[in-house]
């Protein structure tokens, strides 16, 4: 079970790349257009502030992949890497929405699915 949600984790992150390389031009990504806007075009940002979220981008994808190795190992601060990853993922999401708006969606499952395993019991069950 550890290892499929690891997984899962780590390829959420990984998909986060794409807010990466589309604004600093490295790939270009069929529905996933450059822009220097944000928050559904409300947040000019301009080409510098593009790639400064950008890079927020890739510091989101390394979170992921670093709660998704806690969790695949057991560590104790797992659920609250996995939680942080999160929760900062749909604040980029917002900002990059409506392209990232699944994201969004994943990202507030995520955190659910936390809560309730927290209140059922489940985290403690399992040794998290």
């Amino acid at each position: 079970m550890r290892f499929a949600i690891a997984l899962a984790l780590a390829l959420h992150g990984l998909i986060h790349l794409i807010g990466f390389v589309v604004p600093w031009r490295l790939a270009e990504i069929r529905g996933f257009a450059y822009s220097t806007s944000a928050a559904w075009g409300r947040i000019q940002l301009g080409d510098a502030g593009a790639r400064a979220i950008g890079l927020a981008w890739l510091m989101g994808s390394l979170a992921f992949v670093l709660a998704a190795a806690a969790v695949w190992q057991g560590a104790a601060r797992a659920v609250q890497a996995t939680a942080i990853a999160a929760a900062l993922s749909a604040l980029l999401c917002l900002a990059g929405s409506p392209a990232a708006v699944a994201g969004l969606v994943i990202d507030i499952l995520i955190l659910m699915g936390l809560l309730v395993a927290h209140w059922t019991g489940w985290l403690a069950r399992v040794g998290a």
